[in-house]
């Protein structure tokens, strides 16, 4: 009981609420419609796992990819693979994926009715399966290629299966049955030739070159296979190395002078081969205080003699200025490793631009071996590139004692730094940025070494004007997304793609046995082998003799099989990332070599978009794709990156399923955090928070869609109907589908779908739920079942159902299939949702400005009705007067015309017995209505519970007739 000042009186009034879903049991509770549906509202733990598997096979979805290839004729949309690793479980990343790849085919299915082409595949060679077949094998050592590709396969088949499974129980359509994985023979047929084609071209080649190698892993890598460990710790070396001879300072021939060199790999110094200096750079002869006893001079660059004398703690007397040229140009030192030797090797400073004056001492050791500025050096002016390391990174035999058989990032260092003896001037640690390998998450080093190349710096011109023709999503990152892609292609040196492993496809090419770098490749050679590749399987290259690789003698190649004896093969394997790069090639030829679109995180910039990009360029001149879609990565609730010795993965399985700790949240809660939280994210957060949220918002959508769904027996769909009986309340809301289609639509398009959650939910929350299902439930309950009233909100309901399906299909498939199977209208019960052909499409004709301009008024009303009475509960005894200014005014009055039963309309909006309207005597243009609030004399009728009648009990004119239409028709019936 709520007091309330109303017209100047003090009256006590009962407030309730308008509608009650569930009306106390009386005399007439049989006689209302109430929604009927087996459809259930919400559904938790092992019942919500049951539904997702029920669904997948009531909604057909493993029939969908082929159904939309026989049934819809639409042009051609192509989404390319980016094939996912077979060597593990899925994890988030996968999931955004993936669950993004497929949300955007469902929209081209569904609603631009356009044939998909999607050819899910795999990443099947490579390092991290053969060290997992290495670990399952007792004896790693002696292993065979034959064994170790065997065990690798089984286990790349093994993930592969349950990889797949997975993504087809996150409901991901595609052309399963003709997947494509990188060990098929297909695919490896494709991809030699696809190599041959390169090498013909000029864009593929053999050479010495330093390249990161990893002795963990014992291959090459390339950049992109490398990781950056930020706190990794390095030895800090200063040096004094003995200047031979300086010929332009004569003056100091008599003294003994000392380059003063700084490095953080001392284990190089035994490949030493020259000293950089910098002619632009001025450098300085100093020496140390008298009371040191030290009658040595140095030499050092002027700019960092005093970080030198910090470094060290001492202070050093200058002694002359000199530019670089004038000290160095053909000055010789004395190897700083040969100074104990029986041999004394002299070695010559060189000038390079790469030695500046912001850190050590503006003198570079320079091992061309073992640097890339260092073998550029070796080049220009013809130093020894020797490799004198093993593949596990040691000292070969050959470099003596005591370096011989040490490893150089461990024991080689200190070894090489004990030799220094009384030329080291200094020792520290430095904690730095240095490469890792990605894989086993060890250094690496960089050591020369003869491998095959791909040129980039003939693809590089063309491939960044090329992009330039690309588009790149999202919208608003476009320009930084390209930006970085075509700094990572400019700034590429070239690209190893010669892997020293056994299980990936062979570079198919022999060598001379006395000359390797007598390379025989043709196009006989290359038919031959692929031949032998269809015939006896991947395997070929390590199970056939020699002389079977070899083209038969009758063949006119230079090459045959009697000269097996002076010829070997090569024993070196493709880089994954060509073996991925090249995909198009092979996915993509039925399609003109061109997707639509690809879609991966932002990692791939230095992957896979890269390698894609530089191979389509060189064998078709342009790009493989029109569009890149840039997903971001899963992380925790406080922003960090997922890993498993934090603690803070989220597995996309536990997410659907649970764990027994964690509740299930389905696959419709995973997909909508997928789609609308993690689509254009750079980083998407997952947590408890996130994911109570998410289902929320799925549950508020599959409310609506169910009181929708309920809502709709015995109604037969006749749209002439709703011109004639449709209120304004109707209207409107057809007006705000129709505008949320259109909005919803191009964010579909334009894949920002984490913007159709932030405009369906409030629509669903505050125009729908809360008003329009409120308003019509009176006339939905109570009306005549056939009744033109209830019959218009139907179809409104009807309509609503399948504008909200559409628009959410693509993203919560499940949930759409489940409630369409329960829509009484489903025509046909052996078609889905998504193959339906009487889905209801949004109509121009629900445009109603008019409704709109109303409803803003309306608006209005109902929030100064609640602020007169406290609340929106307004009691239904009360009657509202509105006086209203001219415009408001003449507002009402079209709608009166145009909506039946308007001012009934604005009672139930408002919530009250009874509204009357009035114009102003006075135009005032700064209030467009006067609200006055009063008790309403009128009864209560029983059935429908409004204040509709003259004393309460009695039945108001509708449900009066409403009850005598019943009753005659038991009578009939009976």
């Amino acid at each position: 009981m709520l007091l309330r000042k109303l017209c100047g009186k003090t009256e006590t009034v009962q407030y309730s609420c308008h509608f009650s879903t569930k009306p106390k049991t009386n005399l007439y509770s049989q006689t209302v419609n109430l929604p009927k549906t087996q459809l259930p509202l919400r559904l938790d733990g092992p019942k919500l796992i049951a539904r997702d598997q029920h669904v997948h096979k009531l909604g057909r979805f493993d029939d969908l990819y082929q159904w939309q290839k026989l049934n819809l004729n639409g042009p051609e949309y192509v989404i390319h693979d980016g094939p996912p690793y077979a060597n593990g479980s899925l994890h988030m990343g996968h999931a955004i994926n993936k669950i993004l790849k497929d949300t955007i085919l469902r929209y081209k299915i569904l609603l631009d009715k356009r044939r998909v082409d999607f050819v899910p595949g795999w990443d099947c060679h490579g390092l991290p399966i053969e060290l997992k077949s290495l670990t399952e094998n007792k004896h790693q050592n002696s292993i065979s290629p034959l064994r170790l590709r065997a065990i690798a396969r089984k286990f790349a088949d093994k993930t592969l299966q349950k990889q797949m499974e997975t993504f087809k129980k996150w409901g991901i359509i595609g052309a399963w049955s003709d997947r494509y994985e990188t060990k098929s023979v297909p695919y490896i047929d494709n991809q030699i030739r696809q190599f041959f084609e390169l090498y013909k071209k000029g864009f593929i080649y053999r050479d010495i070159k330093p390249i990161y190698w990893s002795p963990s892993s014992r291959t090459a890598l390339a950049e992109s296979e490398l990781i950056y460990n930020q706190t990794h710790q390095s030895p800090s070396v200063y040096l004094r190395i003995r200047i031979e001879n300086m010929p332009n300072l004569p003056h100091l021939s008599d003294k003994q002078v000392y380059a003063i060199v700084w490095t953080t790999t001392p284990w190089t110094l035994p490949m030493n081969q020259a000293i950089c200096y910098n002619v632009k750079l001025n450098y300085c002869l100093i020496k140390r205080p008298n009371n040191l006893n030290d009658p040595n001079l140095y030499v050092i660059a002027l700019d960092l003699l005093e970080q030198f004398s910090e470094e060290v703690n001492c202070l050093f007397e200058l002694l002359g200025v000199h530019s670089g040229g004038d000290l160095f140009v053909n000055a010789t030192y004395v190897h700083p490793i040969s100074k104990n030797r029986e041999t004394t090797t002299i070695r010559k400073f060189f000038h390079s631009e790469h030695v500046t004056n912001d850190k050590g001492t503006g003198l570079v050791h320079t091992a061309p071996a073992h640097g890339h500025d260092d073998f550029l050096i070796g080049l220009k002016h013809q130093l020894n590139i020797e490799d004198v390391l093993t593949e596990d990174g040691q000292y070969k035999l050959e470099m003596g004692e005591p370096f011989a058989g040490k490893y150089v990032l461990t024991d080689g260092n200190t070894t090489v730094i004990d030799y220094l003896d009384d030329d080291l001037i200094h020792q520290n640690v430095i904690t730095h940025s240095y490469p890792y390998d990605w894989r086993t998450n060890e250094p690496v080093i960089i050591k020369a070494s003869k491998q095959w190349f791909i040129d980039t710096k003939q693809i590089k011109t063309r491939a960044l004007a090329i992009l330039e023709q690309v588009n790149i999503m999202p919208e608003d990152k476009c320009n930084m997304y390209k930006r970085t892609l075509r700094n990572l292609i400019d700034q590429r040196p070239y690209w190893c793609i010669s892997r020293q492993r056994k299980w990936g496809v062979p570079i198919p090419v022999f060598y001379q046995n006395d000359d390797d770098e007598t390379i025989f490749m043709n196009s006989i050679t290359i038919d031959h082998i692929c031949d032998k590749l269809h015939e006896h399987g991947p395997d070929f290259w390590w199970k056939l003799p020699l002389n079977e690789l070899l083209p038969s003698s009758s063949s006119s190649s230079s090459l045959k099989k009697n000269d097996a004896y002076s010829v070997t093969k090569g024993e070196d394997i493709l880089d994954i990332w060509f073996d991925s790069g090249i995909s198009w090639s092979y996915v993509l030829k039925n399609n003109n070599n061109q997707a639509d679109l690809v879609l991966e995180g932002f990692d791939q910039f230095n992957g896979w978009f890269q390698s894609s990009l530089l191979t389509s360029v060189a064998l078709q001149d342009r790009a493989p794709f029109k569009t890149i879609y840039v997903h971001g990565f899963a992380v925790d609730k406080n922003g960090m990156k997922m890993s498993k010795s934090l603690g803070n993965v989220v597995d996309p399985d536990v997410v659907m399923c649970g764990n027994g700790q964690d509740k299930p949240y389905g696959i419709d809660v995973l997909r909508w955090w997928v789609a609308c939280h993690a689509n254009q994210m750079s980083l998407a957060s997952v947590s408890e928070n996130t994911l109570n949220q998410v289902s929320d918002e799925v549950q508020k959508i599959r409310s609506v869609l169910r009181f929708a769904i309920g809502s709709l027996n015995n109604y037969e769909y006749e749209p002439s109907d709703f011109e004639s009986a449709a209120r304004f309340s109707d209207r409107y809301i057809l007006h705000l589908l129709l505008q949320y289609y259109c909005e919803a639509k191009n964010y579909i398009d334009s894949c920002k779908f984490h913007k159709i959650n932030a405009i369906l939910i409030p629509l669903l929350t505050n125009q729908i739920s809360a008003q329009y299902l409120t308003t019509c439930k009176d006339r939905l309950y109570c009306d005549p079942v056939n009744g033109p009233g209830r019959r218009a909100v139907q179809y409104t309901l009807l309509n609503l159902f399948h504008i909200i399906a559409m628009s959410v299909g693509g993203i919560l498939p499940h949930l759409i299939e489940e409630c369409y199977s329960h829509l009484p209208q489903r025509t046909n019960i052996d078609q889905t949702f998504f193959t339906c052909s009487s889905i209801q499409e949004p109509q121009l004709a629900w445009n109603d400005e008019h409704a709109h301009s109303t409803m803003e008024i309306v608006q209005e009303i109902r929030r100064e009705i609640n602020q007169i009475c406290g609340g929106p509960g307004v009691s239904l005894k009360s009657t509202v007067s509105l006086t209203l200014n001219d415009d408001s005014y003449k507002v009402f009055e079209v709608s009166e015309r145009r909506y039946p039963d308007f001012r009934r309309d604005l009672s139930d909006i408002c919530q009250v017995a009874q509204v009357n309207f009035n114009k102003q005597q006075t135009n005032d243009i700064r209030k467009a209505v006067t609200v006055t609030v009063e008790l309403s004399g009128n009864g209560r009728c029983p059935r429908c519970r409004l204040q509709r009648t003259t004393t309460d009990g009695e039945l108001c004119d509708r449900c009066h007739n409403v009850m005598q239409d019943l009753t005659l028709n038991q009578q009939i019936a009976s």
